[in-house]
């Protein structure tokens, strides 16, 4: 095969794609010891036509033994399907193609200068989560970026973690891995004791896939401070199963918090959002117009999920909120238990927050009169006072001028406490700092609340604080 040198700009260079061995040097040394001058060849779909786009890569043989992942080339096909490498020092080697535009791949595990047509079958599709932790590193921090890959073979995924990943695989059974993605974090990883094991994460298929199937993984957690595995690995009743080889966390580890949605009622339990609530009363958010939901995990396809145990819980308790969307659009949410902060003293294990059903979400549309003294009377100065209103253990806290309406949404159904105390954050500050009884200055009323549904016209009376 030959080509144009018109094509020569398609071309890459050799290097680390990620978790590499810090020995390893690609193309120093082959089998053969022989040079294809170039290589080249075009790549169709499956139904004949040309694939524009399509990665392209190229692994070579090598002396060495490689741990988990070679080393590799790779290039794009241009507008008519076409790639090129120069300079192939063997006469055999691995050829991927990986078109994620069409769900297409090829895999040859021993392909040659004559392979120059190469058409596309349909990948099948390794699917899952990534979480970590590396609290126990110390001064290593391995950052967020991590490589998911099939063990000894050019197809790998990066993963921005805790996030999730889409593989495409050849069909079969193959050994899957998980590592940091950047090759100088591994570097420091090895040279700090830290064994391959622990760094190169690795797992067998658990079924051997055909074209056009998907696997979908329970979610993997890369951590410093066990063996491999994933949620799953631990049962509801925080104990391993006998028959589990998985090791426990060494002493220095910290604890894990886990649970799950119940899928009976959802038309699917995978990448409903996650947020650990540690601040039931919305203190914090006295100051800020509104407290943003932010996910700190997505569930698996069976509802689960994993996190780090929370630093800090500033109250006798904390609550995990859930959203589930279609899109963009929230369309079912809901709450654990209370979690009481006596359950994680002393924990080294993971604990169990239970289930959480969803529903859809309900609505207050709330509104503060404004009462200054003990006739009842409303003044009419709006402007000069502020208050917060929320749901407690929840994320949905807002400051707002009393005598105004506000509109909270994307509430849980059932019985829910909701809080009004002052918004302005000094005068909460002092009142803490008094020493006074949090009923002093935060008023609740319990709203039942009905999914799907909400409270159009609920008024309250707030009346500024004072010390006597």
């Amino acid at each position: 095969m030959r080509l144009a040198l018109g094509l020569a700009a398609l071309l890459s260079a050799f290097g680390f794609w990620a978790c590499s061995d810090k020995e390893s040097v690609a193309g120093t040394a082959t089998q053969t010891e022989n040079t294809v001058a170039s290589l080249d060849g075009v790549v169709y779909h499956k139904d004949g036509s040309r694939a524009k786009g399509a990665v392209v890569r190229l692994v070579l043989p090598s002396k060495k033994q490689e741990k988990e992942i070679p080393d590799l080339r790779e290039t794009e096909t241009d507008d008519l399907g076409r790639f090129a490498f120069v300079d192939v020092p063997a006469d055999t080697f691995q050829l991927a193609v990986i078109d994620s535009a069409s769900g297409e791949i090829l895999y040859l595990p021993r392909a040659s200068a004559e392979d120059d047509s190469l058409v596309l079958e349909r990948a099948s599709m390794v699917k899952g989560y990534l979480t970590y932790d590396d609290s126990v590193l110390l001064s290593i921090s391995v950052g967020s970026h991590f490589k998911v890959y099939v063990a000894d073979l050019p197809f790998y995924e990066t993963v921005f973690a805790p996030g999730g990943f889409e593989l495409m695989v050849p069909e079969g059974s193959w050994k899957l891995g998980f590592c940091p993605g950047d090759p100088l974090v591994v570097e420091k990883l090895q040279e700090s004791g830290i064994p391959d094991s622990v760094v190169f994460r690795s797992l067998d298929m658990p079924k051997t896939l055909k074209a056009g199937e998907t696997l979908v993984l329970d979610t993997l957690v890369w951590s410093v401070g066990s063996e491999p595995r994933s949620p799953d690995s631990l049962d509801q009743k925080d104990s391993l199963d006998k028959k589990d080889t998985v090791e426990t966390l060494p002493e220095e580890s910290k604890a894990w918090i886990s649970g799950q949605v119940n899928c009976e009622n959802l038309k699917s339990c995978d990448s409903v959002e996650v947020m650990v609530i540690t601040d039931l009363f919305g203190f914090k958010f006295a100051s800020e117009r509104t407290l943003e939901y932010e996910p700190q995990a997505l569930t698996d396809s069976l509802g689960r999920w994993w996190l780090p145990a929370p630093e800090e819980v500033p109250y006798d308790s904390f609550r995990v909120e859930y959203r589930q969307r279609s899109g963009e659009t929230v369309t079912n949410v809901g709450l654990s238990r209370y979690v009481k902060k006596s359950e994680l003293d002393g924990r080294k294990d993971t604990l169990s927050v239970g289930k959480a059903t969803l529903d859809a979400y309900s609505w207050i549309s709330v509104g503060v009169r404004l009462v200054v003294d003990q006739e009842s009377q409303q003044d009419e100065n709006c402007l000069v006072n502020s208050v917060v209103l929320g749901i407690e253990g929840t994320s949905h806290f807002v400051r707002t001028l009393t005598c105004d309406k506000f509109l909270l949404t994307y509430l849980p159904s059932g019985m829910q406490r909701l809080l009004m105390y002052s918004g302005d954050p000094v005068v909460v500050t002092t009142l803490q700092e008094a020493g006074l009884p949090m009923s002093a200055y935060v008023s609740s009323s319990d709203q039942n609340l009905t999914a799907g549904n909400g409270i159009k016209e609920l008024w309250l009376t707030f009346t500024p604080p004072s010390l006597k």
